[in-house]
């Protein structure tokens, strides 16, 4: 049995926090996704692992080393384009994993049962597609119409090589990509796929506040870490849960339910919530940080805070790809990209973003995204 994990795509939903890291890159609790997909296939007993690459493939192959095997998705266009790159690697049984989820249980079922796709059961399948099944075997993989509760497609599979006959024939959807989801489909009309339900805490990491719920999750499960030569004063408060990296600098400041990347600094009357502070940014003085992500190399001013409610009290919307998205959150901070600037006393709204390298002179209220 081998596994594939298809790290190739741009996460372009998760801009900016992709901006200068693939999503598989981007640290859960200040390590990286990938690491999380890899241990999770070593302990169900798999050790032959292949990785596919493209956006950013640099900082995966400088992470990983020799650890995996790399194979390069030239195309990115689409899953099925993705696992076709692997097809060197691909003689024997595998599990296939999407590299932008999180799942927190066990995979055993689907080992078990060749031809298979795990589905997890949400609330609401509009955002994803509903995955119909009857007595455990694939009937219909449903387009983002449903509504209400029901299962939808987890990435993780079970294939044999029989899958790369299907993909050769998988023509391009309307999308202008090659969706794995019409292989398994043709594969489907030869030999049925089953479906396997899969329990506990999946997601599937699509939009910037679904990275911040996976980081909190992880983050309960921690309870509380401090990295080494971290340095916390005395009439620091911080409020369990929380991870503090490496050669951090924590003042008279409050944390709460927070990660806190390495070489970071949160200074004086500085408070974060519910957020997370990439490596080697800084929230100095008199900071506000709530419900909201700053990616590496930022450095806020003094005096800039950022605003987690609308004054209606209704959901915060942020726009994705150009459309704007209800968040289903009453309280969403901001979504900062890498090496950003502010100057003091900078008060930024909720739901924006800001990308890289911007810098925003003192005293500006920022209502709109950045150049995001």
């Amino acid at each position: 049995m081998k596994a594939v994990i298809l790290a190739a795509g741009k996460g372009e939903r998760l801009q900016p926090l992709t901006d200068r890291k693939p999503k598989t890159m981007l640290p859960i609790c200040n390590k990286p996704l990938i690491d999380y997909q890899i241990e999770m296939v070593r302990k169900h007993g798999i050790d032959e692992i292949a990785v596919v690459v493209g956006y950013l493939e640099r900082t995966i192959r400088e992470h990983l080393k020799d650890e995996v095997k790399f194979y390069r998705d030239e195309m990115i266009k689409g899953t099925a384009s993705a696992v076709y790159a692997s097809r060197d690697f691909i003689d024997d049984e595998f599990i296939l994993l999407y590299g932008d989820l999180f799942f927190d249980g066990s995979i055993n079922e689907v080992i078990k049962t060749p031809n298979s796709m795990a589905v997890v059961h949400i609330d609401d399948v509009s955002r994803y597609g509903e995955v119909i099944s009857r007595d455990g075997r694939l009937i219909e993989i449903k387009e983002k119409s449903s509504h209400g509760g029901g299962f939808v497609n987890a990435g993780i599979y079970h294939f044999d090589p029989s899958i790369l006959e299907f993909i050769e024939r998988t023509e391009e959807s309307e999308r202008g990509e090659f969706e794995l989801t019409d292989s398994i489909m043709m594969l489907n009309s030869v030999k049925d796929v089953r479906v396997v339900p899969l329990s506990g805490y999946w997601n599937d990491i699509g939009y910037p506040w679904d990275y911040l719920d996976v980081n909190m999750h992880v983050l309960e499960k921690i309870g509380f870490s401090i990295g080494k030569n971290t340095e916390i004063w005395n009439n620091a408060t911080i409020r369990k849960p929380a991870v503090i990296g490496d050669e951090c600098e924590i003042k008279n400041c409050v944390i709460e339910r927070s990660v806190i990347g390495n070489n970071c600094v949160v200074g004086e009357f500085s408070v974060v919530k519910r957020s997370v502070i990439m490596s080697s940014s800084n929230a100095p003085h008199l900071n506000y940080v709530a419900d909201s992500v700053i990616s590496e190399g930022c450095n806020l001013g003094a005096g800039t805070k950022i605003a987690n409610l609308r004054f209606d009290d209704s959901n915060v919307r942020v726009t994705i790809k150009g459309k704007r998205i209800d968040s289903g959150r009453r309280k969403l901070g901001a979504f900062i990209g890498y090496n950003v600037k502010t100057g003091i006393n900078v008060s930024i709204y909720p739901g924006v973003k800001i990308g890289s390298d911007s810098w925003i002179e003192a005293g500006v209220l920022v209502r709109r995204d950045i150049n995001a």
